[in-house]
């Protein structure tokens, strides 16, 4: 398994993505090896792509958001290497966007084409943790055998949205994660559960038949268990009940389903 982390011009969260592949390799005994390379490097050579078998655009503020997040960055995608995109695309590889990634590959794939990103409904920037949920029809790849995640976003522009017409509810299809109250519950679009109003209580669409993964929460941010904001009552409590405390988050889960696709277990 080889992993290519695109960074430049305002990603920010490469180190940490790059991290989370090449732990889940650890904790699998997998030869996962990875790259963070520059967009310009792809650009100038755009057969280095053929290299690799997962690519992640992380999180930032590619471009400091100009003309809308994730725009100016998918253009010059657009312009520099549609056609490299597209072949990666029709081959068994695996896609992830997160937060302003997801963005980015919002406006480069044509299965979200019908789907936009808004600012959020309170309209402030949200950073904290959220709970979501898989949607129990989803083929993500990503999320295989996974069912409520604990996971923090960061995000002012995060809310997905759709006309409802017969047209575009065939992307109700492709929801992968939802935003759900502490009880597991759909958040009903209502805040806090859901940070910003996405319809259906979107936070990740899948695409490809599961290979492709746009979120807005941050699974690199939630590798370890002592990054969540509950940490302290974590451990108390297995302190208490005289059990180990959990070492890693919900977030290595998504980064060792992706470790699993290419490894027999």
């Amino acid at each position: 398994m080889n992993v290519i982390v695109l960074s430049g011009y305002g990603l920010n969260c490469e180190e940490e993505t790059m991290f989370a592949f090449l732990k889940a390799g650890e904790l699998l005994s997998c030869n996962v090896q990875g790259k963070i390379v520059h967009i310009n490097e792809i650009v100038s050579n755009p057969k280095l792509l053929k290299s690799y078998n997962v690519l992640v655009i992380p999180g930032g503020f590619s471009y400091g958001d100009d003309t809308g997040a994730g725009n100016a960055f998918a253009l010059r995608i657009l312009n520099n290497l549609k056609e490299e995109i597209e072949e990666f695309l029709t081959e068994d590889k695996l896609v992830l966007g997160v937060c302003n990634g997801c963005q980015i590959l919002m406006r480069l794939i044509s299965d979200f084409s019908c789907v936009t990103l808004l600012n959020n409904s309170i309209k402030q920037y949200q950073c904290r943790w959220v709970k979501v949920k898989i949607n129990s029809s989803s083929n993500s790849i990503w999320l295989n055998g996974l069912d409520t995640l604990y996971i923090p976003i960061a995000h002012g522009e995060g809310r997905f949205f759709f006309e409802e017409s017969a047209v575009n509810l065939s992307i109700k299809d492709k929801i992968a994660l939802q935003y759900v109250t502490d009880k597991g519950d759909l958040a009903n679009q209502e805040f806090p559960d859901n940070p910003n109003g996405s319809i259906c209580d979107i936070a990740a669409l899948s695409a490809n038949n599961g290979r492709i993964l746009i979120m807005m929460p941050h699974p690199e941010r939630a590798v370890f268990c002592l990054q969540q904001d509950n940490w302290a009552q974590i451990k108390e409590q297995c302190l208490r009940a005289n059990i180990p405390y959990p070492i890693y988050g919900d977030g290595m889960k998504i980064f060792c389903n992706a470790v699993k696709y290419f490894h027999s277990f």
